[in-house]
């Protein structure tokens, strides 16, 4: 809650105003004390997209508990430990460079983190598709959402969920358009 509007609402009320709404304007406020919807970025989320954006596989490992799984769910991909982490920023670098992440919005809730955010980059010769499909120079850029899941402040999980399909036209690759059934 903004502090105008906090001021206005101590006002309301001191003057036996009950105050039925805040408006749809309000900054967002804090629901509980383990439930943060602010727009503040935590500092690991900065970390994470900051690895990502540089490419950098150790500043990503640094991040990782020992347990620590990264799960890419469009290219069904999964790598454990500071070790797993640092191999998928490598081969990401090695397909998709530049590649870049641009943070949106994140929500806190204890040890979770829900983060939005943009994934874009031009791929390489050393494209993941198979011939007779090269996607090599070709850009993209969707919309993607990660869960982060933290243990003792590092990353115990991160799940990131984008359309694969949305890429693969992008960079003008065979994806197939969504044809919904008839019904009977």
């Amino acid at each position: 809650m903004s502090r105008t509007t906090r001021l206005l609402a101590a006002a309301a009320l001191t003057a036996g105003i009950a105050i039925a709404a805040v408006p749809a304007t309000a900054a967002p406020v804090e629901v509980t004390a383990a439930t943060s919807m602010s727009h503040h970025t935590p500092r690991i989320v900065q970390q994470w997209a900051n690895a990502w954006t540089t490419m950098n596989p150790v500043a990503m490992s640094k991040l990782f508990d020992k347990r620590g799984v990264y799960t890419d769910h469009a290219f069904q991909a999964s790598f454990t430990g500071p070790a797993g982490a640092k191999t998928w920023v490598a081969i990401t670098a090695d397909s998709i460079n530049p590649a870049k992440v641009t943070v949106h919005d994140t929500i806190v809730q204890g040890d979770r983190i829900a983060v939005t955010w943009t994934f874009s980059g031009t791929f390489t010769e050393n494209t993941p598709f198979t011939p007779p499909y090269s996607a090599a120079g070709k850009s993209f850029a969707v919309p993607a959402t990660s869960i982060i899941t933290l243990h003792h402040g590092k990353i115990r999980s991160v799940d990131d969920y984008y359309n694969l399909a949305d890429v693969l036209r992008q960079v003008g690759l065979p994806a197939g358009a969504y044809t919904p059934p008839t019904a009977p």
